[in-house]
């Protein structure tokens, strides 16, 4: 195979034809000296074509990678930022994803990454097939990490993608022994195999952290849970599939049926979970709207220098003058700002729990039901109880949704820095 094999082959041929001779008894046909020269001068500039191409493929990369590195936010701010930001930032991750892709799947077209496995069917592996993976998945993990935020350790982001890196890896070795070395093509399969559940153990670890404990892989109604429940899914049919194939034990040798397979595989896992990473985002980002429209605007710069120390209060000598300085309210002013503050937060997880039970035209009249029965906060409603909320005559069946939302929305709307402002605010 290849464009020199190919290219010797076609030369013989014409070479025959033009003199006129005839194939030996095992069927090739003897060259001339002068043909010899040419088909290798012919070899050796395929050759160095293909290692200027690759050494040229290899310098950009690595140009473009270190740009991004220079240019990008670094990690470790992306990490500790509002969700808005790491979604931004994963959905940019899941860019370059599809661009590695569309790259080396085209390149799979060529005959450059053709690599024949030692195999009784000879099966001509695409070296560019494995390279894709090694370059997308651990972006795909690094994602997660990312959406995770502060809540998930700093070594994830480097534990993680190296978790998938070398799992493929394996596979890769793996796939070039065949014949009397199939004993060292399963050993390398079953390490891959443990570091994958290693890698199942630490995403199920993940969805505990960010949950403070309150969800798993089998419970929970976040979206990074369900994110995470999505990557564990697509990706788990890919060692089923190694094994079938010929680069495992070749249980399957229908070329055909194999490259399909892989793609489908591929197309599945990639397109599901970007495409759900950029739902996320989409839909917090309408619920951020939501959110900043029912809430309360600041009263200015007074408002954020109140503390303990007097800020809420004018100095001495206005006050004793009778009068309130420019730039100060009262205590009073301060806690009705608060009051409103979580009523709109109560409004906001009402219309969005409204909306996804498809009664978004009843919002209006389960709110003034809260309102009567004096609940404010969406802490007051967290205690609810199926016998409260019967002697406050509140449907129980939407304040059970809107606890269970509420959860979610503890998860997903409030960020630690947004949190830790709260609280010094009201220090």
């Amino acid at each position: 195979r290849g464009v020199a094999s190919g290219a010797r082959r076609l030369a013989s041929l014409a070479a025959a034809r033009r003199q006129g001779r005839m194939a030996n008894e095992n069927g090739t046909y003897i060259l001339t000296e002068e043909e010899k020269d040419i088909l290798v001068e012919r070899e050796a500039f395929d050759q160095g074509t293909k290692v200027a191409q690759i050494f040229s493929g290899i310098f950009f990369s690595g140009v473009a990678a270190w740009l991004t590195v220079s240019n990008g936010t670094k990690l470790a701010f992306v990490q500790r930022a509002a969700l808005e930001k790491r979604l931004t930032v994963c959905c940019f991750l899941n860019t370059y994803v599809a661009f590695f892709s569309a790259f080396f799947n085209f390149f799979q077209l060529t005959a450059v990454d053709d690599a024949v496995l030692p195999t009784a069917g000879n099966f001509t592996l695409d070296l560019a097939r494995p390279i894709e993976w090694v370059m997308t998945c651990p972006l795909m993990q690094l994602s997660l990490v990312l959406m995770g935020g502060a809540k998930l350790p700093e070594y994830r982001r480097y534990l993680m993608p190296s978790f998938s890196a070398t799992i493929l890896f394996l596979g890769t070795v793996g796939a070039f022994f065949g014949g009397d070395l199939v004993a060292i093509k399963i050993v390398a399969f079953t390490i891959a195999q443990l570091l994958f559940f290693a890698m199942v153990y630490f995403n199920r670890m993940q969805v505990m952290e960010y949950s403070s404990g309150e969800e798993g892989l089998l419970q929970g109604d976040s979206e990074f849970r369900k994110a995470t429940l999505l990557l564990i899914a697509t990706w788990s049919p890919f060692p089923i599939w190694y094994i079938l194939s010929p680069e495992g034990l070749g249980l399957i040798d229908n070329v055909l049926i194999v490259q399909l397979g892989w793609a489908f595989l591929n197309i599945v896992a990639k397109f599901s979970f970007i495409f759900y990473i950029q739902r996320i985002k989409d839909m917090y980002c309408n619920r951020l709207k939501t959110k900043r429209e029912l809430m309360p605007g600041k009263s200015g710069f007074g408002s954020s220098a109140q503390g303990r120390h007097g800020a809420t209060s004018p100095p001495g000598d206005v006050e004793f003058a009778g009068s309130i300085a420019p730039g100060y309210i009262s205590a009073q002013e301060l806690e009705q700002q608060e009051a409103e503050k979580k009523k709109s937060q109560l409004s906001a997880v009402v219309v969005e729990t409204m909306t996804f039970l498809g009664m978004a035209q009843h919002t209006d009249r389960f709110l003034k039901l809260l309102e009567r029965a004096n609940m404010n906060s969406i802490y007051e409603v967290e205690v609810l109880t199926k016998e409260t909320s019967a002697s406050l005559q509140l449907p129980w069946e939407l304040v059970s949704a809107l606890q269970r939302r509420l959860r979610v929305w503890k998860l997903e709307m409030v960020d630690d820095a947004e949190v830790g402002l709260d609280k010094g605010e009201e220090y």
